[in-house]
């Protein structure tokens, strides 16, 4: 029994980064551009997850044509995926599919690279398995040329063993999701802030990327998450109640939400299972950690991403970076307190 010599690991909410003398003169003179690959720049910093409630053909091509990118579900045969992304591709715009790591992944990987895909995403939900490393040895091997992004993580060790496999960027995010409850049913994670911090040092090793993905409530975690060494996030719940959203539209108590399922929740679960039998063993349906729920609907997704844009350019501009870069260098976090929190809302106003 180890207990890591207590050692202490923050979230968004226990930090705060410290406003700094600033040269920008406005906002506008931040850029937001980033890499997430060698070979994969990014005008925007936000990317959507690969949950068939936030992700499908609408949402990766509204990414794409904002200058971002998306990671789109593997929960469904080879052939409606490739489908998926072959329609996508067909439009000149971007994607990134994701793969889990059976053996039956094999074929959906050559499925991919035959339409052209040279960057995959590894979807697991703990991908510092012995499993998942083999399957990354197996990749590199058998596609020499094909780039891979692996999650999630959310320890140094493993975000630096993958990376010596030559993995090219992580996703860090063991149980941070609003609809996710890994933390609670495994007693398994690690707060978000902390993650991020401990992979990008094994990321600056290897000169690989990081991706914070999960647990953002706001613009002002986003740039929490780029603060802490991320080169991009990965947003769900933010996401989820955009039009472009795959989810359902449904009126509840005179109001428009869309549902925001967690990938591994029952009911999502039970549709994987329909969708893609072959993979799934007896007891798939009963390893539930994740819940379903309703989101607000929000309008198109270029409304939240103008937002978040904005937010984001003020964000970095009080650190006084003038891009995500400098912004790794500059930013300075304090630790705050719950009483914090709770003044950092309104303040017994009556909102309208």
């Amino acid at each position: 029994m180890k207990f890591s010599q207590f050692q202490l690991a923050l979230d968004f909410d226990d930090v705060l980064l410290v406003p700094q003398q600033s040269p920008l003169k406005s906002r506008n003179d931040v850029s937001l551009s980033t890499q997430i690959t060698p070979s994969i720049k990014l005008d925007f910093p936000i990317t959507s997850t690969n949950m068939d409630c936030v992700t499908g053909v609408d949402m990766s091509l509204a990414l794409s044509h904002y200058g971002s990118i998306s990671f789109y579900p593997r929960f469904q045969t080879i052939k409606n995926q490739v489908s998926a992304i072959s329609s996508i591709l067909k439009q000149k715009q971007h994607v990134i599919p994701s793969v889990g790591i059976k053996p039956t992944e094999k074929d959906r990987v050559k499925a991919l690279v035959d339409i052209g895909i040279n960057t995959i995403s590894i979807d697991v939900a703990h991908a510092h398995l012995e499993s998942c490393l083999d399957f990354v040895k197996y990749l590199k091997k058998q596609y020499k040329s094909l780039e891979i992004i692996a999650g999630v993580v959310a320890t140094y060790q493993a975000a630096f063993d993958l990376f010596s496999l030559g993995v090219k960027a992580v996703q860090v995010g063991v149980g941070p999701g609003a609809v996710c409850t890994t933390r609670v049913v495994t007693g398994h994670g690690m707060p978000q802030i902390t993650a991020i911090w401990e992979v990008s040092k094994a990321a600056r090793q290897f000169g690989g990327y990081v991706i914070a993905n999960g647990g953002m409530k706001n613009s002002g975690d986003v740039v929490k998450a780029l603060g802490a060494g991320a080169d991009a996030v990965t947003l769900g719940y933010l996401l989820a109640g955009c039009t472009e959203a795959p989810g359902k539209t449904v009126i509840y108590k005179g109001k428009k939400y869309k549902t925001y399922n967690g990938s591994t929740s029952k009911t999502e679960k039970l549709k994987q299972a329909k969708l893609n039998p072959v993979d799934k063993c007896p007891t798939y349906t009963q390893n539930i950690e994740g819940i379903e729920s309703l989101v607000p609907a929000t309008g198109p997704v270029s409304n939240t991403l103008n937002q978040l844009s904005t937010a984001l350019r003020s964000g970095l501009s009080y650190s006084g970076a003038r891009n995500i870069e400098e912004l790794h260098k500059n930013a300075q976090f304090v630790r705050v307190t719950n009483s914090i929190n709770q003044r950092n809302q309104n303040r017994g106003v009556l909102l309208r």
